[in-house]
């Protein structure tokens, strides 16, 4: 029987309101992975640039520009292509870019608590002497520890870090020849930039001015306080 143009509209009508033609439901958003698609934003240095002792502004931005944001803009690119990147890649892919991002993080880390433990704030805190005092013997002992590290790796590049094993107990100086080394389970308490873009601008091959510059610029306020946060 053939139907009349009316009763096909008045049918598709009720069916519409039926939810029979309903419009499908919107694609739902994948949720953000973010162990895959962290996309850091840099960070202002925490101090004056103007106001550092021995260390000039243009080294000092220089620095923070081209290496500590190359280093941000560079991790949010690994992930980017790791949250791309195909399940069913070959292994040694995933572990190629593994690596790269290890070495991007740990650098936008390492910058980060490098420009946050500068700018003086005043002598070191009666907390912070003690704990070196205790480790080391004494303050002087652990500063001419932590130069001797810092000058083995000058005209080359790495990291110096006073850290605090929780394994030991302990505050101890770090040695790093790149952005992948470390303590395992060790927190840096403070940390000192040896690549030679951190110096060379101002100091050209002299490591050791650099280094009595770095030791004037100790923001020790922030150093103690990261040192309270683990031992209290």
């Amino acid at each position: 029987m053939a139907i009349s143009r009316r009763d096909f509209m008045a049918a598709s009508a009720l069916c519409l309101a039926s939810g029979l033609y309903a419009e499908p439901a919107p694609k739902k958003t994948p949720p953000i992975l973010t162990g895959f698609l962290a996309a850091p934003t840099p960070r202002a240095l925490p101090f004056d640039s103007k106001n550092l002792i021995g260390i000039s502004e243009r080294l000092i931005l220089s620095h923070h520009t081209n290496n500590y944001t190359g280093a941000v803009k560079r991790l949010g690119l690994i992930n980017a292509q790791i949250a791309a990147l195909n399940p069913d890649a070959p292994p040694f892919a995933r572990g190629s870019l593994a690596k790269e991002a290890l070495t991007a993080t740990n650098s936008m880390i390492l910058h980060e608590l490098y420009f946050d433990n500068l700018g003086y704030s005043g002598d070191m805190g009666l907390e912070l002497r003690a704990a070196l005092e205790k480790s080391f013997g004494s303050v002087d002992k652990w500063q001419k520890d932590f130069t001797n590290i810092a000058m083995s790796l000058s005209g080359g590049s790495g990291w110096v870090v006073l850290a605090y094993c929780d394994r030991l107990g302990t505050l101890t100086n770090i040695r790093a020849e790149s952005h992948n080394e470390g303590l395992a389970y060790g927190t840096p308490i403070l940390v000192c930039d040896m690549y030679e873009h951190s110096y060379q601008m101002d100091f050209g091959a002299n490591a050791k001015a650099y280094l009595e510059a770095f030791f004037k610029n100790i923001n020790y306020a922030v150093v103690e306080n990261r040192l309270t946060k683990i031992i209290r």
